[in-house]
């Protein structure tokens, strides 16, 4: 039988919400899944332990540090073959990128304390950049000369940063990119087979040298003929670390997905994790703040209220100390997990109520913690009851007084101003029952329940998109870029939208430039509000909108997928 082939288009670089980072340019790499590739995989025992840590570390660190520029990305990288163009087009050239590793010498590198402040901050795993794409491997690697033991440090910060983790059980992993923009051999005419054999032998001393791993995070095999490479690594992982989770960029379907600098839609069938920087930059750059404490807390807890986990990155700096904006922001994000996070999150699941504009919630056997960013007024929100249950007691988990009022089709919880937390406050509601298994209903209902929709394209079921369900999409796919992808909600009469929500699943491409446009007073349509669709989950209009007509626009994109499209009125 001929093998289907899904390709993707996934984004490794981005555009960050910072002013300073608006010169950059989305990098997009080809990702080959061949979803007919039988894997094994870790199982249901070592995911749902995997899944009840719910936030771990990314690092990505390496010589260019030294500079402040991000891994591989700022590299001029060349294709290794004749006349075909980039890799990367980067300011840095090789001869300056790939000699760093000549100055390199970390002396302030104390793996000790990365490991404490991560857990300190509620993360109870870490993933660690061992080869990013410009080839340079930050462990000891019998097979290069090109490796963390070849600098002045000369030792493994890998070894180092493991056996922190094990001094403190921790749980340790690492990143690896099959592809190499630095390695002659990766994608040559001639010797790309050769590679392949080095990647293999660099995987069994990432397997055999670190262990016990906990999760492998690949980056997308790129250019190149790889044969049944993709299933042959997986064969040695499940070998050596039966458990170890593995994402689903290495070229066959593993155990879960990774939609990269965004918030995945509500997903409790499939495993998923996101991941998300907390400055804007993948490794260091002394030009990048952080996003604020306000962004990172949605982040989160968006993540984690639509039932994924969250890896979190940061970017050691080149002398091997944290940045200390980074640091900033872990403490704070610490010192909300001390009182809320370890409660309502360790070893939760996502729902029973769907994320929406009001916050999100998590549970856990007859509890439901209600995480909310957004009041209906000075003093209270409401949500609809849950059919059979009832609330039996509700209090925040700061200790601050919550009263629970009964009102028709739901409950009022009244909270003081005063008494709620700056950015979001945490509410516990004791129920009669289990409400683990409770299918997820809306808080807030989408008025796209009550639109007709139509579109662009027919390439697919327009339902699917108000679905809930992350697991079903529409999918358009244009010739040109530059011609628009739209959808297109009609209602009977005008109503008022104050935020949209537009959802991604496991299928997905990050690049592109949505709109919401509304017809004007001569029939033409006009932009009301545009974004970036990365970072924020839910994103908020500046000034609400009042239309019997709406369209999502999607632009500078050549296809789109999209799991879900919801519009809610102004809270």
């Amino acid at each position: 039988m001929k093998t289907k082939v899904l390709t993707l288009l996934l984004c490794l670089g981005f555009i960050s919400v910072f002013a300073q980072e608006e010169k950059e340019v989305d990098e997009f790499q080809l990702y080959v899944v061949d979803k007919n590739a039988v894997v094994k995989k870790a199982g249901e025992k070592a995911t749902q332990a995997w899944k009840n840590e719910r936030f771990g570390m990314f690092i990505h660190w390496g010589p260019i540090s030294q500079m402040g520029k991000q891994l591989s990305h700022s590299r001029n990288s060349p294709s290794h073959r004749t006349g075909q163009p980039n890799y990367k087009n980067a300011v840095i050239e090789p001869a300056v990128y790939d000699v760093q590793y000549k100055t390199f010498n970390p002396v302030n590198y104390d793996p000790d304390y990365i490991v404490g402040l991560a857990k300190r901050a509620g993360m109870s795993y870490l993933v660690f950049t061992a080869k990013h794409h410009a080839g340079f491997s930050m462990f000891d690697s019998k097979h290069s000369d090109y490796d963390i033991m070849s600098t002045p440090y000369g030792k493994d910060v890998l070894k180092e940063l493991e056996q922190a983790c094990r001094k403190q059980n921790f749980n340790v992993g690492f990143y690896y990119s099959p592809r190499d923009w630095y390695h002659p051999d990766c994608d040559s005419e001639h010797n790309h087979d050769r590679y392949i054999q080095f990647y293999k032998a660099q995987m069994e001393e990432l397997l055999n040298n670190y262990g016990p791993i906990h999760e492998i995070w690949f980056d997308g095999l790129g250019p190149g003929k790889w044969g049944s490479t993709s299933s042959n690594v997986m064969k040695r992982i499940r070998e050596l670390h039966p458990t170890a989770l593995v994402n689903d960029r290495g070229g066959v379907g593993a155990d879960f997905y990774t939609p990269e600098h965004t918030v995945g839609y509500y997903n409790n069938k499939h495993p998923w994790e996101a991941c998300h920087t907390t400055t804007g930059q993948w490794g260091y750059n002394p030009d990048v703040g952080t996003k604020s404490l306000q962004s990172l807390m949605e982040i989160l807890l968006y993540t984690w209220g639509g039932d994924g986990n969250m890896l979190l990155n940061i970017g050691p700096r080149g002398d091997g100390s944290m940045n200390p904006v980074e640091v900033e922001r872990l403490e704070q994000i610490a010192e909300w997990w001390q009182v809320n996070g370890e409660t309502s999150i360790r070893s939760s699941r996502g729902g029973p109520y769907l994320p929406g504009p009001w916050g999100v919630s998590t549970r856990k056997s007859n509890k439901i913690y209600l995480h909310v960013f957004n009041w209906d007024d000075s003093e209270k929100i409401f949500l609809p009851s849950l059919k059979g249950f009832k609330v039996k007691d509700g209090k925040a988990l700061t200790g601050a007084p919550v009263d629970i009022v009964q009102v028709d089709g739901g409950f009022n919880l009244v909270m003081k101003e005063a008494d709620r937390e700056k950015i979001v406050t945490t509410i516990e509601l004791t129920m009669n029952k289990d409400v683990m298994d409770e299918k997820p209903i809306m808080a807030r209902q989408s008025l796209i329940q009550k639109a007709k929709l139509t579109s662009s394209h027919t390439s697919g079921d327009l339902t699917k998109i108000c679905d809930q369900d992350a697991e079903t999409f529409w999918f358009a796919k244009v010739k040109d870029s530059k011609d628009g992808i739209w959808i297109e909600a009609t209602f009977d009469e005008p109503v008022t939208v104050g935020s949209v929500v537009t959802g991604r699943g496991e299928e997905w491409f990050p690049k592109h430039s949505p709109e919401l446009q509304i017809p004007d007073d001569n029939g033409n349509w006009k932009t009301v509000h545009k974004w970036k669709a990365k970072f924020e989950p839910v994103k908020r209009l500046k000034k609400p909108v009042t239309t019997d007509k709406i369209r999502l626009v999607i632009k500078n994109a050549p296809a789109y997928y999209i799991a879900e499209w919801e519009l809610f009125e102004p809270m």
